[in-house]
């Protein structure tokens, strides 16, 4: 007999919400659990009302705050930028910027509803040394322990030379070929901000969106919603054939397939059935399980590891990614403990990470039996 699958309601109730009428309203924000679980899903500003609404039986303050505080961190993400993309295009350098201000520029009818904490910038190999020059020109430093994050005050840049964290596990560079060149490839003249800048082709955005929402196990999301809206502009713009030649030449149907399922099936999202049967990949029993969960609105713990160690193109290559990814290289290690000391602080990683592997099952069960 099958145990029936338990959804997270919290996360159900925010598809609901993000994919009708963008609000929460009377007994949804009087639940602290769910304006909580929508603040840590980067969904809240999208779904909180008009505070000038009075028909809301609710004290507005914390909305308020809220909404008046993340307004003034997005101009001063926006006014950091315009600056950091001036300095840039003065320097010839060319920069993509991922995710966050670009999405939210470009796919969100009010850029300040779409949350983020740094800006990702994306160069070619041969630029970074010259590009972290003139950022530390423009009055921003290299952070104590990441060599790549760059900051000036609260204000954080994220340098990449490649998009997939190849750097923290070598391992990775199995699963796709996609490289920074291909960003760059694919990319045409624009605006950002109003500054020269490059706009990354949704043949590549696309498939990277789905692999970044799935190396962190789609545990955000926002990170589906950006999908689902950037699958609305594709077919908009009848893009899907070459965004599918995109996919299939990154070997990226696997985190394609799964987050345009969710994407389409709960947060408006745009795909042709034909595409959707294209990107499916084969599946075990195990992993249509997984799937199952998944798309029942689970946040599933290490669902990321499990999916990539898929991905892996043969046995030797998974031995290779799980040793890598339970125990890491020193450097990152030491990333991990941030200061402290570093073997205690990875043990207590891990003894962390082995009880929420345990006790996901248990809480599971424990739910059924109480249904």
């Amino acid at each position: 007999m099958t145990t029936p699958q338990i959804p997270n309601k919290l996360r159900q109730r925010l598809s609901e919400l993000l994919c009708t009428q963008h609000v929460l309203i009377g007994e949804d924000l009087k639940n602290f659990s769910l304006t909580q679980a929508a603040v840590d899903e980067g969904v809240d500003l999208l779904l909180w009302p008009d505070v000038s609404d009075t028909r809301v039986d609710i004290d507005l303050t914390a909305v308020q705050e809220r909404q008046k505080e993340y307004a003034l961190w997005h101009l001063r993400m926006k006014n950091a930028l315009r600056q950091v993309l001036v300095s840039l295009d003065a320097a010839a350098i060319p920069v993509i910027v991922l995710r966050g201000l670009s999405l939210s520029t470009t796919l969100y009818a009010d850029a300040r509803q779409r949350p983020q904490s740094d800006i990702d910038l994306i160069f070619k190999p041969k630029h970074v040394l010259q590009a972290k020059q003139v950022l530390w020109d423009a009055g921003f430093r290299v952070d104590s322990v990441y060599a790549n994050i760059f900051n000036r005050g609260d204000i954080q840049l994220d340098i990449h030379a490649e998009p997939l964290g190849i750097e923290r596990i070598q391992a990775w560079a199995y699963l796709t070929p996609l490289r920074a060149v291909d960003f760059f490839t694919h990319a045409q003249e624009g605006e950002l901000l109003g500054e020269k800048t490059l706009l990354v082709h949704p043949r590549v955005n696309l498939p990277y969106l789905c692999f970044h929402a799935m190396k962190h196990s789609f545990e955000r999301l926002i990170w589906l919603y950006d999908i689902a809206l950037l699958s609305k502009q594709i077919e908009a713009d009848g893009l899907w054939d070459e965004v599918l030649k995109g996919i299939q030449e990154y070997r990226l149907e696997r985190p394609c397939f799964y987050a345009l399922s969710y994407a389409q099936k709960y947060l408006g999202g745009v795909v042709p059935d034909a595409i959707m049967v294209k990107l499916c990949p084969d599946m075990g029993w195990a992993e249509r399980r997984l799937f199952a969960k998944y798309m029942n609105h689970d946040i599933v713990p290490y669902l990321a590891e499990r999916l990539f160690a898929r991905m892996q193109p043969d046995f030797k290559h998974r031995l290779k990614f799980w040793r890598e990814t339970i125990y890491p290289r020193y450097e990152i290690r030491q990333q991990m403990a941030n200061g402290g000391c570093v073997k205690c602080s990875f043990i207590r990683k891990r003894l962390k990470q082995l009880f929420k592997v345990f006790a996901w099952p248990f809480r599971k069960g424990l739910a059924v039996f109480k249904k």
